[in-house]
């Protein structure tokens, strides 16, 4: 059964060592593929990691996962080990964090649990590049950082079906939409249907206060039994690698850090220490 990633480009759009640098190389690219009159809510997505990967992927498809899938007894394909781990552990989360959880739907402590570090079929995006940006430099000092962009309409193939009777369209969806809601319900242990058509999903979360909030969150949701994507609007920014501590000094001055990014007491106190130099 293929492995539903999202392609990574063949060379890089350029490579930044200064805020400057990134802000010309995404700007261009950024108005290449906006459309007048989009709104306030972007199509353009853009995420970033600070070492070289070869495919995005999300938290269940990558190595850590997939080994303690293949471990377990019962499924014989690597795919159904895959979503039957996957059930296993979004239900502890659910159970587990049942006192914090009770008013949420299913699609809201799927979210939930991908924002506490639960892997899940959800990998992370922003509408804001110096969020992406921000992630690119922090960490893995030396190694060069990248930032991808995307027009996140177009992980979804043209001129397909979403189920026999419901027609597939190029867009964002939200996290009510019925193939949204199915997705998710099925890694709580729903039902596979025949009818419905799996596909990398590009997915708006609900705008609330907190971390989604202050990164303009995004997701893209790899369903069970989806196909990998190439996306021809995708492109990637390398950040060089021995610039990144000049560059997260730069994000400093327009208030990108790990307070603003992350919004908690957790990350305000780190920010204030590293601030004032102090060593722990």
């Amino acid at each position: 059964m293929p492995i539903p990633f999202i392609e990574i480009p063949n060379g890089d759009k350029g490579t930044a060592k200064t805020l400057v640098e990134f802000l010309n190389l995404s700007g261009q690219w950024h108005e290449g593929h906006d459309i007048e009159g989009s709104g306030a809510l972007s199509q353009l997505w853009y995420r970033g990691v600070s070492q070289k990967y070869d495919k995005l992927l999300p938290g269940i498809y990558r190595d850590d996962f997939t080994e303690r899938a293949k471990a377990l007894l019962g499924e014989s394909e690597l795919e159904e080990k895959r979503l039957r781990l996957e059930r296993e552990t979004v239900s502890q989360f659910r159970t587990g964090g049942a006192q914090f959880l009770r008013s949420h739907s299913l699609t809201e402590i799927y979210f939930v649990a991908q924002h506490y570090g639960l892997p899940t079929r959800l990998l992370d995006w922003s509408t804001n590049p110096l969020a992406a940006l921000f992630f690119a430099c922090d960490g893995n000092d030396g190694n060069d950082g990248f930032v991808y962009a995307m027009d996140a309409r177009k992980v979804l193939p043209k001129g397909k079906n979403l189920t026999n009777s419901r027609k597939l369209y190029q867009s964002v969806m939200t996290m009510r939409h019925p193939h949204v809601t199915y997705a998710v319900e099925v890694s709580f242990w729903g039902e596979v249907k025949k009818d419905h058509q799996p596909y990398v999903l590009p997915v708006r979360p609900d705008h609330i206060p907190g971390r989604i909030g202050q990164q303009s969150s995004c997701f893209t949701l790899h369903m069970h039994n989806a196909e990998s994507v190439k996306n021809d609007t995708l492109i990637a920014i390398r950040i060089d690698g021995a610039s990144k501590d000049k560059i997260r000094r730069e994000l400093l001055k327009v208030n990108i850090n790990h307070f603003t990014v992350y919004n908690d007491l957790d990350h305000l106190s780190k920010e204030i220490v590293k601030g004032w130099a102090i060593r722990q």
